[in-house]
């Protein structure tokens, strides 16, 4: 979505200003690019031009209401994605639709902490070798834009 084609009055359903929305949505924009899950996020929050952002699935009523993004935002079955899109960004769509509802004084949701982990752990079988190692850590999970 272009910055320019912000809307002048954004949703009901918006709790930032249009300054904060048209800010974040430029750094969303710079750090994801313009046709991915974030980039859709904006899109669909705030113009309801679809698909939705996660699940990918249409849609052509509008601007969605709060319960929808948040309902959106928690779509259970992994992804519509599949591989095409960075689990980060997928990660930053569904914080982002939380984030345009939220209350000022909400806490953010537990599902958007992710623990670092404390130790790294190795697999070998043969040739192979896994090695599994932190993946968030507090500079990398998703941010409050």
């Amino acid at each position: 979505m272009n910055p320019a084609r912000l809307p002048a009055i954004l949703p009901p359903a918006i709790t930032v200003s249009r300054e904060v929305a048209e800010l974040c949505m430029s750094e969303d924009l710079a750090a994801y690019g313009p046709s991915g899950p974030a980039a859709l996020a904006w899109q669909w929050a705030l113009t309801g031009q679809g698909p939705t952002p996660i699940s990918l699935r249409e849609w052509h009523t509008g601007p969605p209401d709060h319960e929808t993004l948040l309902d959106e935002s928690r779509w259970p079955y992994g992804d519509g994605w599949r591989g095409r899109a960075a689990r980060a960004e997928i990660d930053q769509a569904r914080f982002l639709l939380w984030w345009l509802t939220a209350d000022p004084q909400e806490e953010i949701p537990a599902r958007f902490h992710h623990a670092p982990a404390t130790k790294q752990t190795v697999a070998e079988h043969g040739s192979i070798t896994v090695t599994l190692a932190e993946v968030y850590s507090r500079d990398t999970r998703p941010r409050l834009s």
